[in-house]
């Protein structure tokens, strides 16, 4: 019999009084994982016959909700992930480096998902192959594998970008690999300031074209003033950049990025 506690067993206790108490921050998407999740593999969502041809053998199962945030139904689909993504590796140090976003900006994200996701990714893998060219920094050109995750331990909304990164990379003209000093990689400070003007610039224009839309508490930034006023006080704000080796070498950042 199974004995520990699933994430469907969670939602099934408690998942109505949490969409309740939260309901204001819950979108439709949310609310549909949850409700698959605490569905699957039950009665609700019908069954089949399975049938051993070997032994004869009988046996009536549950249908999958089958989706991807089911930790049951992917379990298949990430081992896989991490097999193909760990044969990738190459044999050098590597670096996990995570790039934030104030809470602001966060705000905005949850009510833009795919427009300030992908200024996210954008942003962050230019900041890394930008300063890694420089030769002042490294001079090559780098390979990453970049994550994003978008809700935190307290289920949260906050959305950094995880990148898997080799601490070197083929040098510009492609004729030597270059590598990074032992445990360093390239500088957080530099990394952090051309994160955060290649953000808010991608920001800003997707604010003049028209792609992003603000309600509730954020629907004063529909007004370009108050939007310039908040990019404003975005510039002085510090972005938060980590970079460091992983204790448990890139198979361990890959396993946390592919739970």
């Amino acid at each position: 019999m199974r004995t520990a506690l699933e994430v469907a067993d969670v939602f099934r206790r408690h998942g109505a009084a949490y969409r309740q108490a939260h309901d204001g921050h819950l979108d439709r998407a949310q609310r549909r994982v949850m409700g698959a999740i605490e569905a699957c593999r039950t009665a609700a969502l019908g069954g089949h016959v399975e049938h051993c041809a070997d032994c004869g053998l009988v046996r009536q199962a549950y249908n999958s909700c089958r989706n991807r945030h089911c930790p049951k139904c992917q379990g298949l689909a990430r081992a896989d992930w991490l097999d193909a993504r760990q044969a990738d590796l190459l044999p050098v140090q590597y670096f996990h480096v995570v790039f934030t976003v104030p809470t602001p900006i966060a705000q905005i994200a949850f009510q833009n998902k795919a427009a300030l996701y992908a200024i996210l990714f954008q942003a962050a893998a230019e900041t890394l192959r930008t300063v890694a060219a420089d030769p002042k920094h490294l001079g090559a050109e780098l390979g990453v594998v970049a994550l994003l995750h978008t809700w935190g331990q307290t289920l949260t909304h906050h959305p950094p970008v995880h990148c898997v990164v080799p601490g070197g990379g083929p040098s510009l003209d492609g004729t030597r690999w270059v590598s990074c000093r032992p445990g360093f990689f390239l500088p957080v400070r530099v990394l952090s300031h051309l994160y955060r003007r290649l953000f808010l610039q991608s920001l800003q224009a997707a604010f003049e074209a028209g792609s992003l839309s603000f309600f509730g508490e954020l629907a004063g930034l529909a007004e370009p003033a108050a939007f310039a006023g908040l990019l404003a006080q975005m510039r002085q704000t510090d972005w938060v950049v980590f970079a460091k080796p992983p204790f448990g070498g890139p198979q361990q950042v890959l396993a946390y990025l592919g739970r």
